[in-house]
């Protein structure tokens, strides 16, 4: 069984400050539209584990806003998986942005706008204009997404739907990039989800993406996430101005309810990676260590896969 260690996150990553700026100012407003945009649904989302596994706490009314809406405090905290975890996006995203400049993108998927944050830093870096889409089965991240891009002066196409059973045309994208997608959705889903990346890459097309390693998030795991919460909170309460008079008890019980029903559904290792990504014509990944949510640290995979 996984048990939390001591290796403090903060070894691993440290949040720099112009996106802790950010993200004070934008986990607000992620709470408010979480609460005006998650939606439930019949099938998949964020809070589909919470449903088939605790259906006494989590009724068929139950929508994401528990997810989305405390995302972006726990990011404060360096609590749940980002793009700037991995260091390889820069390299893969640039050699790609660089070839095919006008790229076709698509965000499969997206928690906030981080995914996007790290896409518009290869763009600058290239001086590419791609046409970005980005497809998510909740409308609360997209219109995070919309913000950020408003915010940096660049447009955004966002569609609200899920890319597993939504009728997009193949090949379409010369480049697909998400970040942990593949230990969002259960084990049932994996090969198809990487089989629609696959179909919807174009000849020569690049998916960029990343997977931890692990194994079932246990009810001392749950236990322990939250404790970690609380004690973080207590050493970074500048990070949450918003919440000085009071706001503190509200914040703890967003951190209880996420860790309660997050669920990740991890890898179980390189023979798994490799049998989901062996119809690519070209796959290259690398075994890292991240800060981890619930296990600190965690393995995990950078992967950069093609199609010929």
């Amino acid at each position: 069984m996984q048990t939390p260690t001591t290796t403090p996150a903060g070894s691993l990553y440290t949040l720099d400050p112009r996106t802790r700026e950010l993200l004070v100012e934008s986990a607000p407003l992620m709470e408010k539209w979480a609460a005006d945009h998650c939606g439930s649904k019949d099938s998949g989302g964020m809070e589909e584990w919470a449903k088939t596994h605790d259906p006494a706490q989590a009724p068929p009314s139950m929508s994401c806003n528990w997810y989305h809406g405390t995302w972006q405090y726990l990011r404060l905290l360096n609590m749940v998986a980002v793009p700037p975890w991995y260091e390889f996006y820069q390299e893969a995203l640039t050699g790609v942005l660089r070839r095919r400049p006008q790229a076709q993108v698509l965000i499969s998927a997206a928690a906030d706008y981080g995914m996007l944050a790290t896409l518009h830093e290869a763009m600058q870096a290239t001086g590419a204009t791609p046409r970005i889409r980005i497809y998510d089965i909740c409308r609360t991240p997209l219109r995070a997404c919309q913000w950020y891009a408003e915010r940096h002066g660049f447009s955004v196409e966002c569609v609200c739907e899920n890319l597993l059973t939504g009728d997009l045309p193949k090949a379409s994208f010369d480049l697909i990039v998400t970040d942990e997608f593949l230990t969002v959705i259960k084990g049932a889903d994996k090969p198809l989800i990487v089989q629609r990346w696959k179909e919807l890459l174009t000849p020569g097309g690049t998916l960029v993406t990343t997977a931890m390693v692990g194994g079932p998030t246990t009810p001392e795991l749950r236990q322990g996430y939250a404790e970690r919460a609380r004690r973080l909170l207590d050493g970074h309460a500048d990070s949450f101005p918003h919440h000085q008079n009071g706001g503190r008890d509200n914040l703890l019980q967003l951190f209880h309810h996420f860790a309660s029903v997050h669920t990740r559904h991890m890898l179980s290792g390189e023979e798994e990676l490799r049998r989901l990504f062996d119809g690519f014509g070209k796959v290259s990944f690398e075994s890292i260590v991240t800060p981890g949510e619930c296990v600190n640290p965690t393995e995990s995979f950078q992967i950069v896969a093609s199609v010929p």
